[in-house]
Parts: structure tokens; sequence; C-alpha cells
């Protein structure tokens, strides 16, 4: 699953996920394209063009986070380039979780302290950082196969089947009419493997490729919705990525 470098952070704090019973239904509508190869292509010129993603070498996100049974809004900033990022959540009380990839590591500090992500594989970390996976899908995949088109959420889709080289069931979903991705189903990464799902809605232009400016994660009763305020694509230095001391220290 990708949900870009930023779905990536989301992750890493925890983001909660949804666990859907039954198989998914199949859409009347009969399919317009017929291959996966064929509904990537459409998807990357539904988000611009392979020209205008290849030129995303930075990216920096401000936004907030609603969750049912937290109290206001928290706020973030994640900042990315190609397999590298950092995210910031600032709860309503002030607390701060900070969350990041290198290249190599990935990490979290909260007020517990440092932690290193150990049970995740780190192809599947490599691949939410990267930021161009819109044109680099397949690369991930034991097999992505187009499965026909279904009905997701209510919205008439282009389903695509895979497994990852970490052996993780994967299901995404791309709007007939639009070409942009709805969302996905997949097995999390965690070694709970818990079956998950992720929205992607209200895409908008900020001067690069068209962004999903809202996130919805479901689990159980739970909810939480990202919305991006502001992205941005000036130059990041590559500092920014740098490890934290108190995560050298583990690592030492």
């Amino acid at each position: 699953m990708r949900i870009t470098s930023f779905a990536y952070a989301l992750r890493l704090v925890q983001v909660g996920t949804i666990i859907l019973a039954g198989s998914v239904r199949a859409w009347p509508q009969p399919a317009q394209l017929k291959t996966a190869q064929a509904v990537l292509e459409k998807y990357q010129q539904a988000l611009g063009g392979v020209e205008v993603i290849t030129r995303v070498q930075s990216e920096t996100r401000h936004g907030e986070v609603e969750a049912i049974g937290m109290k206001g809004k928290a706020t973030f900033i994640s900042h990315a380039k190609p397999f590298k990022s950092l995210f910031k959540v600032t709860r309503p009380d002030g607390q701060e979780i900070i969350s990041g990839f290198d290249g190599s590591v990935s990490w979290s500090v909260t007020s517990r302290g440092a932690s290193i992500d150990k049970d995740t594989a780190v192809e599947a970390v490599r691949r939410d950082a990267d930021l161009q996976y819109a044109l680099h899908q397949p690369d991930y995949f034991q097999r992505l196969d187009f499965a026909g088109v279904a009905d997701f959420e209510g919205r008439s889709c282009y389903w695509l089947h895979g497994t990852t080289h970490w052996g993780k069931d994967n299901n995404q979903f791309y709007d007939v009419q639009t070409g942009l991705l709805a969302g996905y189903r997949f097995q999390s990464d965690a070694a709970s493997s818990a079956v998950a799902t992720a929205l992607f809605q209200e895409y908008r232009s900020f001067g690069g490729p068209l962004v999903a400016t809202k996130m919805i994660s479901r689990t159980g009763d739970r909810v939480q919705t990202f919305t991006s305020t502001s992205v941005s694509y000036e130059p990041l230095a590559d500092s920014i990525f740098d490890l934290p001391k108190a995560v050298k220290a583990l690592l030492q």
C-alpha cells in the first residue's frame, strides 16, 4: 500500500484503519480499461502527467487532524524527499509525535522516548517514502493484476489486486470516471497484518500534481481524518532528515 510519503508518516503515528467484512461487490458497469498498466497510466495522467510528477523532488505539507475521542484538532507538518520523510504531529494538549525515515532507518519519538520500527519490512517503509510512487507502483509487487470494476465506498472503481514483495495482500481502487485513486484495502505492513482501508478525497493542485487533501483512516469504531491545508515544493536540505540523537543512541 502506498499513500505517498505523507501516508508513511500517518502509519508511523498509528493512523486508524478499518477491517472490511465480506467480498467486494461487483459493479454492473462494464470495464473500459482491461489491464493494470492501463489503469495506472490513466492515474498518472489524471494527476497531471509523468513530467509533472517527476518534477516534484521535495514536498512540505501543513494540515489538521481530527479523530473520534480526541477533543479539538491536532496539527501536522510533513517534509519529504525521495525515500526520506519527516512528520510532526502536535496534539491539542501540546504533546508532540515526531517520526521519520532517513533512507534506511524508520523511527519515532514520543513523550515516552525514541523507538525504531523493527516490525515493518524496510522495503515497505521505503515504498511509503517514494515521493514519486505513482510512477513506480509495480516495482513493489510480486504481481499486480487487473481484477475488474467494483464498488468501493459507493463509487465505480477499477480494482487492482496484488501481493507485495514482502507478502502482503493489497487492493487498489481507481475512480472509473476520473482515473484518480479512491482508496486502498490492504494487509497492514505491521506485524499484526490486520486488514486496513484508506480513503483519498478532495483532490486539488498546489502547483504540482493533484493532491488528495482529505485522507480518512478507520479502525473499528475509530475514525481519523487528515486534511492538508497547504502543499509546497520548495527545496529541502538533506539535514532535515538526519536521525535525532536519541535514535542514534538506540543504534549504538
